[in-house]
C-alpha cells in the first residue's frame, strides 16, 4: 500500500490526454463546453501558444518574427485549486496544492474528460501522461543532499564542495509497463533565508493509439500512477519522508 502523506509536497498534479481531433473541430466548440462545467469552473481564459522565427534575407539584418495562436481554453475553479484545459489537441486536468488523493483527482479528471470527449469526439487518443511537480522544503540552508535524495548531485572531490545551482534530467524507459519517465531535479528559484527547496518533477507517459472511449485508458493511467509512485519513493530518503508526515 502506498503511504499517503498528511503534508504531501505536491504543488501540481496533472493528468494529460493528447488526441487526434476531428477535422472540423473549432475553438467555438471548445468554448461552448464551458456551459457544462461553468458552475464548478467559472473562470475562463484563452490558451495561447506563441511561435517565433528568424528570417534571413541576404546581407540584411535578421528579421525576428513572432505570432500567437489560440489553441484552446482554460477553466478554473472558484478557489483556483483545479484547472481544466480543453484544447484542439487534447485535454489536461490539474490539481494544485493542497493535493487530496488519486481516486478523487482521477475521478474529477475522468468526469471532465467525458464532457470533452462527448463534445469534441476525438478520432484517436495518442498519448496519456501523469505529471507530478513536488516542492521539497528542507528546513536548512546548509545540508547534505545525500541525506534527502538518493540521486543527489555530485561535485568532483578535488573541487570546492559548494553548490550554487544544478539541474538534472533523466529519461528512463519502462518497457514492461509501456511507459517512459522524465525525472527532473533542480533548486527552486524562489529566495528564502531559512529553508532550501528542491523541485522534483516526475512526468510519466505512454504513447498509445486508442479510441477515446477505450477502457484501457483507465488501466494505463493506473500503471502510470504506479510508476510515478515508484520513482518518487525511490528518489527520496526516509529523512525526506519524515518532512511530509
Amino acid at each position: 500500500m502506498v503511504e499517503v502523506f498528511p503534508k504531501a509536497p505536491i504543488t501540481e498534479a496533472l493528468i494529460d490526454i493528447r488526441t487526434h481531433p476531428p477535422q472540423n473541430v473549432s475553438l467555438a466548440e471548445l468554448e461552448g463546453l464551458h456551459r457544462s462545467i461553468q458552475t464548478q469552473y467559472p473562470e475562463k481564459q484563452k490558451r495561447t501558444m506563441w511561435e517565433s522565427s528568424i528570417e534571413l534575407k541576404g546581407e540584411k539584418e535578421p528579421l525576428a518574427k513572432s505570432r500567437s495562436q489560440v489553441t484552446g481554453y482554460l477553466f478554473k475553479s472558484a478557489d483556483g485549486k483545479q484547472v481544466v484545459q480543453f484544447r484542439l489537441d487534447g485535454f489536461t486536468f490539474s490539481r494544485l496544492r493542497p493535493y487530496t488523493e488519486w481516486p478523487e483527482v482521477y475521478s474529477e479528471a475522468k468526469r471532465l474528460w467525458d464532457i470533452y470527449r462527448a463534445g469534441i469526439k476525438p478520432i484517436r487518443v495518442n498519448r496519456l501522461a501523469t505529471r507530478y511537480i513536488n516542492s521539497i522544503e528542507i528546513p536548512s540552508k546548509k545540508f547534505d543532499f545525500d541525506d534527502y535524495f538518493t540521486a543527489a548531485p555530485r561535485i568532483p572531490p578535488a573541487l570546492p564542495q559548494l553548490l550554487g545551482h544544478f539541474f538534472t534530467r533523466l529519461v528512463i524507459p519502462f518497457p514492461d509497463e509501456g511507459a517512459t519517465a522524465i525525472i527532473m531535479q533542480t533548486p527552486s528559484e524562489k529566495p528564502d533565508p531559512i529553508k532550501s527547496t528542491v523541485i522534483l518533477d516526475i512526468d510519466v507517459f505512454s504513447e498509445v493509439s486508442l479510441a477515446s472511449d477505450d477502457t484501457k485508458i483507465d488501466e494505463i493511467f493506473a500503471i502510470l500512477r504506479r510508476v510515478k509512485n515508484d520513482i518518487f519513493f525511490s528518489s527520496v530518503t526516509e529523512r525526506t519522508k519524515e518532512l511530509f508526515r
